[in-house]
């Protein structure tokens, strides 16, 4: 394989942009269904446009990539058990491991499965990530950013070249979903680009240290976590609308996935270490997690709370109620009168004076 020109993950995000603007505007009106199909089509023509015949890993992430994508147009379109969507999910991250994309953590046949699950929960993280607001194709076209220019400096043009076809392709989808009417992107948009991104982070992170491993997993995948646990958090809706924390989610999970790439390029060129990266990305997980997890209790006790006055308080209306007096009676509440039995006659009226 030919060294690819440092400017190929630049001519490939745009190639991709400009591929997705021209795809997507005929379907304007369909975009949560085939903007998928187009986003994988627009970044399998732009990485082959740059690298002509990309390595093993990279075909191997698009291959499975398309499959997931496709899957997540079958989910759409009709009904999809999920046991099924992660089973196919799973085979496709396993056949990724196969061909090299690989998190070496022990050493050992564990990295395999560790990276098969990882790639799954990422995936889904993503597809989460897609209903909170709109916030995808925004902090897809970051995080693809700052992939590819982490990449760069590690010395792998190849999966530069990916994640910048990523991330143009998600640029030039940014304007489509309002245009449409719509905000979301649909699961199929949202399975491709999350199945790519974390394939990409973990190609990256492979044959490394601990600690390179762990922030290079951690950093991309911090906004799609922190997105995952607003959306478990969200309140209802209203009106048929989000409410306004969701419509203001995109604009600061941005500023999450640049900040986290930007830590991510700091210790790709070494100005900081890794593991103090490592270890401050995973309390701030834990304390999201932790977060989450308390906003969701306490939900949980409102819900059941305002249940229970409401059950109090329709106790004495239902009890009225099946003493045979209707619910809207204005009548003492007190001892029933025993009504007259059919033959007893009523007592005789005498006038008197």
């Amino acid at each position: 394989m030919t060294p690819l020109p440092a400017l190929a993950p630049v001519l490939a995000g745009a190639a991709a942009c400009l591929l997705s603007v021209s795809g997507l505007r005929p379907v304007r009106r369909a975009v949560p269904y085939l903007t998928g199909m187009t986003l994988a089509a627009a970044t399998a023509a732009a990485v082959v446009a740059a690298c002509g015949a990309p390595d093993r890993r990279v075909s191997a992430v698009l291959l499975a990539a398309g499959a997931v994508a496709l899957l997540g147009l079958i989910a759409d379109v009709g009904a999809l058990p999920l046991v099924t969507r992660l089973i196919v999910e799973s085979v496709a991250a396993g056949g990724v491991v196969l061909c090299g994309v690989q998190v070496t953590l022990t050493g050992d046949w564990l990295d395999g499965p560790v990276t098969v699950m990882w790639i799954v929960a990422m995936t889904n993280a993503y597809g989460l990530l897609d209903r909170l607001g709109g916030a995808l194709a925004a902090v897809a076209a970051v995080t693809g950013a700052f992939l590819a220019g982490t990449a760069l400096v590690l010395g792998d043009p190849s999966l530069a070249v990916l994640a910048a076809a990523l991330a143009g392709a998600c640029l030039g989808a940014l304007p489509y979903g309002r245009a449409a009417g719509r905000v979301r992107l649909g699961p199929s948009a949202s399975l491709f680009t999350g199945f790519v991104l974390t394939c990409t982070a973990a190609g990256l992170t492979a044959g490394r240290g601990t600690a390179v491993i762990a922030a290079g997993l951690l950093l991309p995948a911090l906004a799609a976590i922190a997105g995952a646990g607003a959306y478990a958090v969200r309140r209802p809706r209203r009106a048929g609308r989000p409410v306004g924390s969701a419509r203001k989610a995109a604009p600061a999970l941005c500023g999450v996935s640049a900040g986290t790439g930007t830590a991510g390029l700091a210790v790709a060129l070494g100005w900081v270490p890794a593991g103090a990266v490592a270890a401050s990305t995973v309390a701030a997980v834990t304390a999201a997690t932790a977060a989450a997890l308390l906003c969701v209790a306490r939900i949980r006790r409102g819900f059941f709370s305002a249940r229970l006055r409401s059950d109090l308080h329709a106790y004495p209306k239902r009890a009225w109620t099946s003493l045979g007096m209707p619910a809207g009676d204005d009548r003492p509440r007190g001892r029933v009168p025993r009504p007259r039995s059919a033959g007893t006659p009523p007592p005789p009226f005498v006038r008197r004076g």
